[in-house]
């Protein structure tokens, strides 16, 4: 997908290189077609409190429109913008992840009479956190040992389908179901990477160590207390 329009500002404050820890921020800047760094696109570190491999996302200063990084991450933080601007691109990428937590939260605790009329059915819970961040109400739910079916109002039709066209980014690249699922797409595969990353390199104090993700707990330990011995 490539924006079009610039929603983010340039100013001379913004830095030449913004990065984050979160994928679900990392995944909502690449929406708006920030381009990794090819230099340095992630790095990774362990210890001194992170619980597992820490990955930050390392993004270019802009993207083709124009659009700052450093303006998104601000903005994703600032509650009261983001409540301000609520039909904002931003805002519906956020409102998705949050959608999609609550989704995930809420399956094993369903309970009560499932909707068995008529209406949309969304079984991928990706698709309908983004149906439901633009604004398309949730009615019922199917469920079975198998799927969670979500059912939306019938008029959730057009925009589902729209979500499944394979032309949606090129056809429609500024529209806010793209940004969306832009975003909770390139969510779930930066956490593939994450999950494939080999080593941790961890820096500190001008001392460098890898440590390999199939290593014992007690190995990484003990590297641990070598790398960051005062």
């Amino acid at each position: 997908m490539k924006s079009i329009v610039p929603r983010f500002e340039i100013t001379p404050l913004d830095s030449l290189d913004a990065y984050t820890a979160s994928p679900k921020l990392a995944a909502t800047i690449y929406a708006f077609d920030v381009p990794l760094n090819p230099h340095n696109p992630w790095t990774t570190s362990a210890g001194d409190g992170i619980n597992g491999v820490r990955v930050v996302w390392h993004f270019q200063q802009t993207d083709p429109a124009g659009n700052s990084p450093g303006a998104i991450i601000k903005r994703w933080h600032n509650a009261e913008w983001l409540a301000c601007n609520p039909n904002h691109p931003l805002s519906i990428c956020r409102e998705a992840f949050d959608c999609h937590d609550r989704l995930i939260a809420s399956i094993d605790k369903l309970s009560g009479r499932p909707h068995s009329g008529a209406g949309c059915l969304i079984t991928n819970t990706r698709k309908a956190a983004v149906l439901s961040a633009i604004g398309h109400p949730m009615i019922g739910w199917r469920k079975n040992p198998q799927v969670t079916t979500w059912v939306f109002h019938e008029s959730a039709a057009a925009d589902a389908a729209l979500y499944d066209d394979e032309a949606l980014f090129k056809r429609l690249p500024d529209a806010n179901i793209s940004y969306a699922k832009a975003a909770i797409i390139g969510h779930q595969n930066m956490v593939a990477v994450i999950k494939q990353i080999q080593f941790a390199r961890v820096e500190h104090r001008g001392r460098v160590a890898l440590i390999g993700r199939d290593m014992q707990k007690r190995q990484i330990d003990a590297l641990e207390k070598i790398l960051f011995r005062k």
